[in-house]
Parts: structure tokens; sequence; C-alpha cells
């Protein structure tokens, strides 16, 4: 509207800052989006396990009863464990 009643000084600020707006609200999603993407990958499912002797990294829905799970410090539990 601001342009319509030719007052150039008042559209044009507040063209900037909405373009401002536009841009900042960008890059904050952008950042989020990447952090969590990293807490994805941190909290990958998967588990080591031993099967017949040897170990392996299986996904955590694949893990039976009877499997020894081998946990490390600062591993997180892949299934329910007794």
């Amino acid at each position: 509207m601001s342009y319509g009643f030719q007052s150039w000084i008042e559209g044009g600020v507040i063209t900037f800052v909405i373009l401002l707006n536009i841009v900042v609200g960008f890059f904050q999603e952008y950042s989020a989006e990447k952090t969590m993407d990293s807490l994805r990958s941190l909290s990958s499912p998967t588990g080591n396990v031993v099967r017949n002797g040897r170990s392996h990294v299986v996904p955590s829905a694949e893990i039976v009863p009877g499997d020894l799970i081998e946990l490390k410090m600062g591993d997180t539990v892949p299934a329910d464990v007794r």
C-alpha cells in the first residue's frame, strides 16, 4: 500500500524488513534441519551383536532373543536387554 500511495521510503523499508525476515528464517530452518540430522545419526538404531562367535553390527529390529549384545561406554541400549 505504501507504494500505491507513492511513499517510496516507507515501502522500501517495509520491503527490506520482510526480505530480511525471510532470509533469517531460512537460515534458522536450515541450521535446525542440520542439527536434527546430526542428532538422528547419533542415535542410529544399531547394536554390536555376537552371533556364532563373530561380532556383527545389526539394526535393532534384527536383534533376537539369544543374541549377545556388546555394550561399550556411551552406547545406547539397542533393544530390551536382560
